[in-house]
């Protein structure tokens, strides 16, 4: 049933990116509440939602639901942005960013959030 597939879908992206809800919630600027009920009560997202968390793992709706893997990577509009500002950096700028977001990648698996909901306190 596709309604399933939805759900499973989101919880191997989790897995795969090692995500909580929570940092989903965070990524896809959805609530986390509306996250969790979503998945406890086992409810589709709505499309406008679906596209929100696809936004959050940096991936287009063709690719959610491509269940073979023939879908070529497409470029969200942020990726586009992103690279297209990349691109017209100096080189050394460019080692600058790339460092930092190695830096980031460390700093935001030792403050994710645990499974069961958000921190006590937020680290922003």
């Amino acid at each position: 049933m596709k309604e399933e597939y939805v759900l499973k879908k989101v919880t191997q992206l989790l897995q795969e990116r090692n995500w909580t809800l929570y940092r989903l919630a965070k990524e896809s600027e959805i609530s986390y509440s509306t996250l969790s009920n979503t998945f406890h009560r086992n409810n589709v997202p709505s499309v406008s939602t679906l596209m929100r968390i696809c936004d959050g793992f940096g991936i287009t709706l063709s690719e959610f639901f491509d269940e073979h893997g023939v879908a070529v990577k497409q470029l969200t509009s942020s990726d586009q942005k992103l690279l297209a500002d990349f691109h017209n950096l100096p080189r050394s700028d460019k080692n600058l960013v790339n460092a930092y977001m190695q830096g980031l990648l460390k700093v935001a698996s030792v403050l994710e959030a645990p499974e069961d909901g958000p921190p006590a306190t937020d680290p922003e």
